[in-house]
């Protein structure tokens, strides 16, 4: 194989150890612009990333499609040598026992071609269609089926297969002068955990249901935060605050609050990597270290960070499976499934929505400011709740809080559990400002 090739050749030319990420697959990508498919394609590649250190001196280099592996080896040991000495780095990652997860790969979205699947996300395209004020279509569905492995000159030798989907459908809608728009997303690794129907279905819907909305001046009331409002936020407290790398250089709100309290007793986030078929699990990490389960944070207390194997080493701690990268780049650090964790706050989404005057926000694109923590950003799709109805669609509404505020501040969570991208769970309910546009 070409990662043993390449790993050989690094040896060969004078590095003292070295490591290679091949990657071989499968790529599937159906686009759809304003109701009709623009892409259908179908692309296998293969791809190699190899690192090699001399000393203290790392060298990375990388090729798609290449024909040997000769060539990359070479040139990491070349880019090491031209490279300045890293006093913090103790070596490539040793090897590691894995446990094998069986739920990555599905056969059926293995197998699924082109036409297949043009066919199968324009069912999404149709269900979005549930009124003629529906007046746009448009979307994606990605399909990737990989095998991953490692090896390295430490004696680390790890492979496995995955596959991956993920689809999503932006309705756009009109009524007179007024202006809708509506949003459905699914991920994971099993074909039988796409409804197309529902996705395309949840983005019309929204899409109509939005074109009749209000404003509000400036409040602070109860904050729900849907699914699919929190996939930017809660996996970034994991991510990005609790990233190591970010912590032991400062740029993290965190830095210097290990072992501190930061959130309700009741609250854990927990980074969890073995979940069957969700798209953040995986048998080993970019590195070859196997994934695990890891609370970030416990019953209130920061209790731990996010590790590749550099920054643990750094250190001298264990990696926790959190290395992340492509054959294209060096590794750095990434959450796989982040959750909320608090038993006595679940309640029934109903329970949930049980207030005077409250704000509901479906969804939003924007995130906190790392070095302070503060969250200030748009409630992309979000509704008035009033008397627990979900009343009027909101426009232009934005809300703020921090991160403290809301792990200190969250008071119920839902029962209308969702998991994508690196998020799963269900809503959450704080207490934050909300402004409509102009408010000061």
């Amino acid at each position: 194989m070409l990662r043993e090739e390449s790993v050989k050749k690094a040896l060969s030319e004078g590095a003292d150890e070295a490591e290679a990420l091949e990657v071989m697959g499968k790529k599937i990508l159906i686009q759809v612009e304003k109701n009709a498919v623009k892409t259908a394609s179908s692309v296998r590649f293969t791809g190699l990333g190899v690192r090699a250190a001399i000393g203290k001196k790392l060298g990375f280099a990388f090729a798609t499609n290449p024909t040997n592996g000769n060539e990359i080896g070479k040139k990491a040991v070349m880019n090491a040598r031209s490279s300045p000495e890293d006093l913090e780095f103790k070596g490539l990652p040793e090897p590691a026992s894995i446990s094998y997860m069986n739920e990555l790969l599905d056969p059926k979205l293995r197998d699924l071609d082109v036409e297949e699947a043009a066919s199968l996300f324009m069912t999404s395209i149709e269900a979005a269609k549930i009124s003629p004020k529906v007046i746009s279509i448009s979307g994606s569905f990605e399909l990737r089926h990989l095998k991953i492995s490692i090896y390295s000159s430490k004696g680390v030798d790890v492979m496995e297969e995955r596959t991956y989907f993920s689809a999503e459908v932006e309705a756009a809608s009109q009524d007179g002068y007024n202006r809708g728009s509506g949003f459905g997303f699914s991920d994971g690794r099993k074909l039988d955990m796409f409804d197309p129907e529902n996705v395309g279905k949840e983005a019309g819907e929204l899409a109509i249901r939005t074109l009749d909305s209000m404003t509000i001046g400036v409040e602070e009331i109860p904050l729900i935060l849907k699914p699919k409002a929190q996939f930017t936020i809660v996996p970034f407290i994991a991510g990005q605050a609790a990233n190591a790398e970010n912590i032991q250089y400062g740029r993290s709100f965190l830095t210097g609050k290990l072992s501190e309290k930061i959130a309700k007793d009741e609250v854990s986030i927990v980074d969890d990597g073995r979940i069957p078929w969700l798209g953040g699990s995986s048998s080993f990490d970019a590195e070859g270290i196997p994934t695990r389960r890891t609370y970030i944070v416990e019953r209130g207390t920061f209790k731990a960070l996010l590790h590749n194997w550099y920054t643990a080493s750094k250190e001298g701690k264990e990696s926790t499976g959190n290395a992340s990268r492509d054959y294209t780049h060096l590794p750095s650090i990434s959450p796989h499934t982040v959750s909320i964790e608090a038993p006595s706050l679940q309640m029934k989404f109903d329970e949930l929505i049980d207030v005077k005057r409250g704000v509901l926000v479906v969804y939003t694109i924007d995130t906190p400011n790392l070095a302070t923590g503060e969250f200030s950003g748009m409630a992309e799709t979000s509704f008035l709740v009033e008397n627990g109805e979900i009343t009027k669609s909101l426009r232009q509404t934005s809300m703020a809080f921090t991160l403290g505020e809301f792990l200190r501040g969250i008071d119920g969570i839902g029962d209308d559990v969702e998991a994508f991208s690196s998020f799963k769970g269900g809503s959450v309910r704080i207490r934050a400002k909300v402004a409509g546009p102009g408010a000061t």
